[in-house]
C-alpha cells in the first residue's frame, strides 16, 4: 500500500518542480528582454555636472554626456546639441545630478544693455490696454502735484510683467528699459513722478 502513495507524493513534487522550472525560464526571459530593451533604446543625452542658477549663463563646465535609457515622457535634449546650449541662460535653477531638458535654458531674460525694473503706480498712471507683456510704452516724468516736471524726458519701456492691482488701488508692474536709464526711472518712481503711455508698436 505504500508504494502507490509514495509514488504519487513523488509525482505531485516533480509536478511542483516542472511549473517553477518553466516560470523561472520565463521570468529570466523576461528579464532578459527587459535588457535588451533598455540597452537599445538608450541615448547619448546632455546632463548637469554642477548647479547653474536662473539667469545664469550655461558654460561648458556645467554640462557632460551620459547614455541612458530616456524614460518614457522625459524630455531631454541630445547629446549633439552640446554646443548651442553652451552660452545660453538658465531659465530657472538647474541642480547638479540632473538631465537637461528644452524649457529649462534659452535665451536672456533681460537683454544685454537693458535692465528690469518693478513700479507702483498710482490708480490712472497706466492705461487698460497696456496690460500685456510685450507692449511698448514710454513713462513720462511728471511733476508733484500739478507742479513743474522733473527734468530729462520720456524713457522707451516695454512691459514684462501683467500690471497686478493691489488693495490701496496702486498697480504693480515690472518694465524693462536701457540700462543708461535705470537709475533716473528708479528715483522718479519712488516720488511717484511716473506716468506710461502706451505707444504702438511690436513686442520686443
Amino acid at each position: 500500500m505504500a508504494g502507490p502513495t509514495l509514488r504519487t507524493v513523488r509525482s505531485r513534487l516533480d509536478l511542483r518542480w516542472l511549473v517553477a522550472g518553466v516560470l523561472a525560464i520565463c521570468v529570466g526571459g523576461l528579464g532578459a528582454a527587459l535588457l535588451y530593451a533598455n540597452a537599445s533604446s538608450s541615448a547619448s543625452v546632455i546632463t548637469i555636472k554642477r548647479t547653474v542658477y536662473r539667469d545664469q549663463t550655461i558654460t561648458a563646465d556645467d554640462l557632460g554626456v551620459i547614455s541612458l535609457a530616456v524614460p518614457i515622457g522625459l524630455d531631454v535634449v541630445p547629446a549633439d546639441r552640446l554646443a548651442e546650449i553652451i552660452g545660453s541662460t538658465a531659465i530657472i535653477d538647474l541642480p547638479a545630478g540632473g538631465i537637461l531638458t528644452p524649457a529649462e535654458f534659452g535665451d536672456p531674460v533681460v537683454p544685454s544693455g537693458y535692465v528690469r525694473l518693478g513700479l507702483r503706480l498710482d490708480p490712472g498712471r497706466i492705461p487698460s490696454s497696456a496690460t500685456e507683456p510685450g507692449a511698448s510704452v514710454l513713462l513720462v516724468p511728471v511733476g508733484r502735484d500739478g507742479g513743474e516736471p522733473p527734468s530729462g524726458g520720456s524713457v522707451p519701456a516695454t512691459i514684462a510683467t501683467i500690471p497686478r492691482s493691489q488693495t490701496d488701488g496702486s498697480i504693480v508692474v515690472d518694465i524693462t528699459i536701457a540700462a543708461a536709464e535705470g537709475t533716473r526711472v528708479a528715483q522718479l518712481a519712488a516720488g511717484g513722478q511716473l506716468t506710461v503711455l502706451r505707444v504702438p508698436g511690436e513686442k520686443r
